[in-house]
């Protein structure tokens, strides 16, 4: 039987100290012992996880039988890494965003391409001074997290359809079909553009992704509890199942009625296609997600692409298009390319956060 919920007077009522001195003094040992204690417990849990649940609800298997596979397709330039990076700039008149995208194989074939968006553009197109005020209320901005995230999802996932690209494995950071690609964006009634790419990425089984940085920590939970060299899967429970029953996304409330019906027939025809897989090569498990009929390839690629940095566990091929986004397209740089022009303008200071020009 479970507890009450966590309130917020929960949270306000944990360990607090009245005096500096006492910080010093205590703070210490008392994260220490914290932390002792939780290692402990999340031990156990594994053992527990492993007996109770991976081994009675999941598939367990291992990846080294479609190794040798892997790693021919991996070193003969058959797989293609892609990963994006966004920076953007405020201003009053507006958001400014460069995104750039890097696909790359271990052959060192690269495409770079790069994207800039403005939310000023937007707001030139009238003299009305009372309208140029609305438009600038944060509640009729175009961009925003969400929106800003999309547009770069939305842009990688554009690079690896490129026709270049029909006959190699493409591997993408982070979910196959992100959440942000299937919000309909409010207002920007994104929907019906997004859904058909991502129709276009469940169709070819030759794309899958793997996860860095998960908010799901149950699924990773359960990946702690795996062997190094194990992964897991659920066959008939596939990620469209798993969207489809989140109560909060899928309630009817928040749908335009026929956008609402479109969403359900895109994850039964097309998200049911598409497998949620944990994997294990090091310390730290990921997700990732893959066609059904490439799943168990799409694993043994990500793990043999991570054995080259088996400590780590995740896949250097994404590492490398990682950081060859932030070498082509530093964020430093085009933060830089702004304050410039406003400093020949005139209005660097006007433009700059207080917190910019701090002392520190």
């Amino acid at each position: 039987m479970s507890r009450n919920p966590i309130t917020f007077h929960d949270l306000l009522n944990q360990k607090q100290w009245s005096d500096y001195a006492s910080f010093i003094s205590e703070a210490p040992s008392h994260y220490q012992t914290e932390l002792s204690r939780d290692i402990v417990r999340e031990k156990e849990i594994r053992e527990k996880l492993r007996t109770e649940i991976l081994e009675k609800r999941y598939t367990l298997r291992r990846y080294e039988n479609k190794l040798d596979e892997a790693e021919r397709l991996l070193f003969n330039g058959e797989v293609t890494a892609v990963d994006g990076t966004v920076s953007t700039h405020q201003m009053l008149s507006g958001i400014r965003c460069q995104i750039g995208v890097v696909a790359v194989n271990y052959f060192n074939q690269k495409l770079r391409q790069s994207y800039y968006i403005s939310e000023a553009s937007f707001q030139h197109d009238s003299d009305d001074v009372l309208n140029v005020l609305q438009k600038r209320e944060f509640k009729n901005r175009p961009l925003s997290g969400l929106v800003i995230r999309a547009l770069m999802l939305y842009r990688e996932r554009e690079v690896a359809l490129r026709p270049e690209y029909q006959g190699v494995y493409r591997m993408l950071h982070g979910p196959l079909l992100p959440f942000e690609l299937m919000t309909g964006l409010g207002r920007l009634r994104a929907l019906y553009t997004t859904m058909n790419l991502l129709k276009r990425i469940v169709a070819d089984p030759k794309i899958f992704s793997v996860i860095s940085t998960s908010r799901q920590s149950d699924y990773i939970t359960l990946g702690t509890a795996l062997n190094p060299g194990e992964y897991l899967v659920d066959e008939s429970y596939s990620f469209g199942d798993e969207i489809a029953d989140n109560q909060d996304f899928m309630a009817p409330g928040r749908w335009r009625e026929r956008e609402f019906e479109h969403m359900k027939e895109f994850l039964k025809r097309n998200a049911s296609k598409i497998l949620v897989g944990v994997i294990r090569v090091g310390q730290r498990p990921y997700m990732f997600h893959a066609h059904r009929d490439t799943f168990d390839l799409a694993a043994a690629i990500i793990a043999r692409d991570a054995l080259m940095q088996r400590e780590k566990g995740f896949p250097l091929l994404i590492d490398y298009a990682d950081t060859l986004c932030s070498e082509y397209f530093p964020a430093g740089d085009f933060t830089q390319l702004m304050r410039y022009q406003l400093a020949r303008e005139g209005e660097f200071l006007l433009e700059s956060d207080e917190r910019d020009m701090r002392l520190k």
